[in-house]
């Protein structure tokens, strides 16, 4: 998978082999916004709270799944379309890309995007990146949606879905950091 420029690297090693009377053990090495993942207050406050200050109920239920895919570089307020639910996972062309390779030139969220999400009361707002904000930039796109209490999910991989409603699923590991690799699944309604 792809890995977010000075992230950790994934790893894997094998630490013991099955047989005579043992069983196989390995151990994994991975930063915490690695693959799919959730943002945490911590991530960009040092005295934030961590990835347990966020309820499962925030990040699952009914979501939209909005297809931005023509936009060539930012998600604007403007580019938002109407929606009905509180949980919005934006796919853009992202998804259309190698998921093995880390592309710099990834579509990503503004600052008046950030702001509409929480004009919204959305609660919850994913992106088929590995970051909501455009790498380079000095907007504040985390801190708007963090800060207003405003779960974001980066690394989702949206290519074979379709807009509309689903339930989402979102399970991120109950570690309490910065971040937490989070295992999603849509499923329709």
């Amino acid at each position: 998978m792809a890995i977010y420029p000075n992230n950790a690297a994934v790893e894997f090693e094998l630490l013991q082999e099955a047989g005579e009377g043992k069983n196989t053990l390995s151990k994994v090495t991975l930063g915490t916004h690695t693959g799919t993942h959730i943002d945490t207050p911590h991530h960009i406050h040092a005295d934030g709270p961590g990835a347990l200050t966020y309820d499962l109920s925030q990040m699952n239920g009914q979501c939209e799944v909005v297809d931005v895919s023509h936009l060539e570089s930012v998600i604007t307020a403007a580019d938002i379309p109407e929606t009905t639910q509180s949980r919005v996972l934006f796919k853009t062309r992202n998804s259309n890309r190698d998921p093995n390779t880390f592309d710099d030139d990834f579509v990503a969220l503004d600052d008046s995007a950030a702001e509409e999400c929480v004009a919204r009361g959305l609660q919850l707002v994913g992106l088929d990146a590995l970051s909501i904000r455009k790498r380079g930039t000095k907007n504040q796109v985390h801190e708007i949606l963090i800060d207003n209490n405003v779960v974001i999910v980066e690394g989702l991989w949206l290519a074979e879905v379709d807009a509309g409603t689903y339930e989402l699923l979102c399970l991120p590991i109950k570690w309490d950091l910065d971040g937490a690799p989070a295992r999603c699944v849509l499923r329709a309604s």
